[in-house]
């Protein structure tokens, strides 16, 4: 969902707000009991919108003394939360779940130190179940068991803001650190909750306290044989706390008791797993039939919690997202009291495998209402037979012939959609020539007579940032393995001195900082023979802009020193000699010939491409465009990228180097051409810098008044306000489109629609690599009705589908994926039929035709309510750009 600039939320002491689940995570923080005095972490999908929050809210937290920061990494923002705990502090700290790994070494001391009695420390671990956007599957819940970190889940947008306040008094009460797991759809989603009023910390920055150092314990704060196992044989006694706070605070609970009658299944359940399972239930008509222990502590398991719910079932199924982590728990404790006899000895116990061969709870990857559909419809059928009614048994049938009519539909083969540098990247200027130069080096002729040598094989090793895309059509020979962020230059090691091969690192400017300096200065020690190419675009761009160390002012917009690659470099080189030389990427000529001698060069070298990420750079020129229109009525002049198609011979090389996605293909009167597509390319010249084509040319539009407009052409007056029909129970709606093309702000524009008419709201706007040009897929609920089911639309239950991009539309109906929402006599239709290529077939490796598309959808939606026509083209001939779609695909909706 677009970023709500409207502090207001925030400040509200009452009532009900809509907020995405990372500004949820602030707004439990303001509300926590006395106030939270520290913030900080280290932004990563999917919990980057965390700190774009903190940068909104910078004059309330300025105002009341709160800290708050972007860590250089996750190591050193559990470092500082370790050492916030020597004062009476609540501190937060918000990271990937990849981060964790990272942070671990600091986590397991500080956790051992543990939280002040009158403070509180959280750990946010933010996991992506299905892997869309993370480049292992995640599970923070093994590493925060194994460092002997409490676990706390949220279930729902409510609970991840009232929960921040129960994990400060589970931590100061047990004095552990707590750890707070947030999955994407949590934190890129959101809805409406109940607020309370704000509160602040009476030590802040501005009312500072003296530290009387005499009075730290030592023991405790300084974790060094003896004393580490002194503090481990407390972790016992510390966890049992735990598990009777949580208790005491309603973090675990029984839903649906029994009543003293012995169910045949009873269920458990935690995080989003849970309300999956109650809306899964409920979709089948069978909630309320079974018990549910609803864990909010999901590590350590609450024994005797365990033994209540086995009191009311003779079978307990387990509900969790990924692998058996609470099932093993339980295990263990059904084992022990099996052991010593007892009422719950008979119990059985199932989750990933079930009984009778029916297909268990799977544990790779996320679930989804439907899974959970799939898998318990036939086990309530199977186990609960005698119990339940002809009615119940026919919504089963009846939701699982729903899911099943969702696999049927034939979609043929969809072209996928691969993420890619945005138009203006700075990053595409490097690969493009990288690519030509690994190319070159191959070529006998070409190095016996530019380098008086054999060929060479540039060998590239893979590194985390926006330069990831570089896996991609039609950068694949770019990156040949991979280690993680800032790991490169480390994973180069691995094959150094085994090999001929000359080896390469892309590393950009935030992971400089984070932990690539360390593999620089590792490779200078080692002697490696390799090139670092630092792509300094000036942001955390990969993440949503967040300021690096870099820049001169931090994440609350305060001034700060500026640190400089180039020093930090040679001052880790010491007297040896090591070339660090900074470049504008854009001379192409000059910088091809750098990087040949550099590559060819022995030793470790650094070359720093300094170019302003094209994100911002287009952010501020808009800016700077709009500030002039408000001035003259019009904008004086403005430069175009144009193809000459009477030169273009559409042999494709441009998008072969390039892989831009401001090129499309046109038909024209001599043919298919290629050309730029106006509203996609920022004129960043790259396409026309590569020299693959002399079509390319730059255009000059010089204006002294304002265009005529088009706009009442329209006749916007004479549109007719929609008859306003009958709200129902629930309405669904998923919206489809491309990265770029305004998803969220369309989805925030639904959310708070909603809102305002009084419905409770839940939504999610999927984001990780959507944001690259990829495809994006958005949901919203109104829930109006207050039905107990998540922002998740089961398979076949939308009631709209606003389709921006039609192959993104189509790819709803692919009985392949799970975004398989459409249903021929519930879903209406509003689609684009505007063609946006696929970075495949933009250079001509495969292609769709929205002609088909359209029909397809048309087929599998309700007829009364189908609407498809080329909204881009609309917008583009009336409005001046296809950018305004979105919102207008909204109007047609609405009209509708």
């Amino acid at each position: 969902m677009a970023p709500m600039k409207t502090e207001r939320r925030f400040l509200a002491d009452g009532g009900t707000e809509v907020f995405t689940g990372n500004e949820l995570l602030v707004k439990g923080a303001l509300e926590a009991d006395g106030g939270t005095h520290l913030l900080g972490g280290y932004p990563g999908s999917p919990v980057s919108g965390f700190f774009d929050s903190l940068t909104t809210l910078k004059d309330l937290l300025h105002e009341n003394g709160v800290r708050a920061v972007i860590n250089n990494n996750e190591a050193l923002a559990a470092a500082m939360l370790n050492g916030s705990q020597t004062l009476p502090v609540r501190a937060m700290i918000v990271m990937k779940s990849v981060g964790v790994h990272v942070a671990a070494d600091a986590l397991a001391l500080g956790n051992l130190a543990g939280a002040h009695r009158e403070g509180g420390a959280i750990v946010v671990y933010g996991d992506d179940p299905w892997s869309d956007s993370t480049q292992v599957p995640s599970d923070s819940r093994y590493i925060s068991k194994h460092l002997f970190i409490p676990t706390i889940e949220p279930s729902n947008p409510q609970e991840i803001k009232d929960f921040v306040d129960l994990s400060y008094k589970l931590s100061a009460a047990c004095e552990l650190f707590a750890g707070y797991i947030i999955t994407n759809n949590l934190a890129d989603g959101g809805g409406t909750v109940v607020c309370k009023p704000n509160q602040f910390p009476k030590v802040n920055m501005d009312k500072r306290l003296d530290l009387v150092t005499r009075a730290i314990d030592l023991n405790k704060r300084v974790l060094l044989p003896p004393k580490t196992w002194w503090q481990e044989e407390a972790l016992g006694p510390r966890h049992k706390k735990a598990i009777a706070v949580a208790r005491e605070l309603g973090l675990n609970r029984i839903e649906y008791s029994s009543n003293g009658t012995r169910k045949p299944l009873g269920f458990v359940a935690a995080g989003l797993g849970h309300d999956y399972l109650v809306h899964a239930l409920h979709e089948m008509g069978v909630l309320g039939e079974f018990p549910i222990l609803k864990f909010g502590l999901s590590y350590p398991v609450d024994p005797a919690m365990i033994e209540q719910l086995a009191a009311q079932c003779e079978r307990i199924v387990v509900v969790e997202e990924r692998r058996g982590f609470m099932e093993e728990q339980i295990a263990e404790i059904l084992i022990r009291r099996r052991s010593a006899g007892g009422p719950i000895a008979n119990v059985e116990l199932f989750g990933k495998q079930f009984p009778h061969g029916l297909p268990g709870v799977p544990q790779t990857r996320g679930l989804h209402p439907s899974i959970l559909i799939e898998r318990l419809g036939p086990l309530i059928e199977t186990c609960a037979a005698t119990t339940i009614s002809t009615t119940v048994r026919e919504g089963i049938r009846r939701e699982l012939e729903t899911i099943a009519a969702t696999e049927t539909v034939e979609v043929g083969k969809l072209p996928f959609r691969y993420a890619s540098f945005c138009p203006g990247c700075p990053h595409r200027d490097t690969a493009s020539l990288c690519l030509e130069i690994k190319r070159s080096f191959m070529n006998p002729h070409y190095m016996a007579s530019h380098h008086s040598r054999s060929p060479v094989d540039l060998m590239f090793h893979g590194d985390t940032g926006c330069y990831t895309m570089l896996m991609f059509p039609p950068n694949t020979d770019l990156m040949h393995d991979y280690s993680g962020m800032g790991l490169g230059g480390g994973t180069g090691v691995g094959t150094d001195g085994f090999t001929t091969n000359k080896e390469v690192v892309f590393m950009g400017d935030s992971t400089f900082f984070h932990s690539g300096q360390i593999a620089v200065g590792q490779a200078i020690k080692l002697r490696q023979d390799i090139t670092f190419i630092i792509l300094d675009n000036s942001t955390t761009a990969m993440t949503g802009h967040q300021p690096t160390p870099g820049v001169d002012y931090d994440v609350l917009g305060d001034p700060t020193p500026a640190q400089s690659i180039d020093s930090i470099i040679r001052g880790i080189a010491g007297g040896d000699e090591v070339l660090v030389t900074r470049v504008d990427p854009e001379k192409r000529v000059e910088y091809r010939q750098l990087l040949e001698r550099t590559f060819l060069a022995d030793g470790v070298k650094v070359l720093i491409a300094d170019k302003e990420c094209g994100i911002t750079r287009t952010r501020r020129k808009r800016r700077e465009e709009r500030a002039l229109v408000r001035q003259k009525g019009f904008l004086p002049d403005r430069e175009y990228m144009n193809i000459n198609q009477e030169i273009c011979r559409f042999c494709l090389a441009c998008s072969e180097i390039t892989g831009c996605p401001g090129l499309r293909h046109v038909e024209t009167d001599y043919g298919r051409k290629m050309d730029t597509d106006p509203s996609w390319c920022v004129a960043d010249g790259s396409c026309q810098r590569v020299g693959a084509c002399d079509a390319f040319e730059r255009i000059l539009v010089k204006r002294k008044r304002s265009p005529k407009s088009r706009v009442p052409e329209l006749g916007l007056d004479e549109i007719p306000e929609p008859q306003k029909r009958r709200a129902g129970e629930l309405w669904r709606c998923c919206l489809t489109g491309v990265g770029g093309m305004g998803i969220g702000l369309a989805t925030s524009i639904l959310v708070r629609a909603g809102h305002k008419e009084g419905y409770e709201v839940a939504f999610l706007d999927r984001k990780g690599l959507a944001i690259r040009n990829g495809g994006v897929v958005s949901q919203v609920v109104f829930n109006i009705s207050r039905q107990p089911v998540t922002a998740i639309i089961p398979y076949g239950k939308a009631d709209l589908l606003l389709g921006v991009d039609i192959l993104e539309a189509a790819r709803t109906l692919d009985p392949t994926g799970r975004a398989r929402f459409i249903d021929p006599q519930k879903t209406a239709a509003v689609v684009n039929t505007d063609k946006i290529a696929t970075i495949s077939g933009v250079m001509g490796r495969e292609d769709y035709h929205p002609d088909r598309l359209e029909a397809l959808i048309r087929e599998h939606t309700r007829e009364d309510y189908f609407l498809a026509r080329n909204i881009s083209r609309i917008c583009e001939k009336y409005l001046g750009g296809k950018i305004y779609a979105n919102v207008m695909m909204l109007g047609y909706a609405f009209q509708r």
